[in-house]
């Protein structure tokens, strides 16, 4: 799976929210607000192919979690991420 083409991170009033770039008459009654490992993770994930394990690889080399707890986090992310449509297979 991928990010979607077409979506940004920008700072906002102190909130990194995911935006549409380039959209006219975007919905904007649903904004996603990403915390600093959300931030993190999409910046490292944007434009390649990953899955779980990927992401799980990634939380376990930049911070100190177990390899259990890192996929256990990856796999909620992802599926945040594909219940609000940021993800393509």
């Amino acid at each position: 799976m991928k990010i979607k083409d077409g979506y940004k991170i920008r700072d906002i009033a102190g909130e990194h929210v995911i935006v549409s770039i380039g959209r006219l008459n975007v919905n904007l009654t649903k904004v996603i607000s990403l915390n600093d490992t959300s931030v993190w993770l999409w910046e490292q994930l944007a434009g390649r192919d990953f899955d779980a394990d990927t992401v799980a690889g990634l939380l376990t080399e930049h911070y100190e979690v177990t390899p259990e707890t890192a996929l256990a986090d990856a796999k909620i992310w992802i599926d945040q991420l594909r219940g609000a449509g940021l993800l393509e297979a």
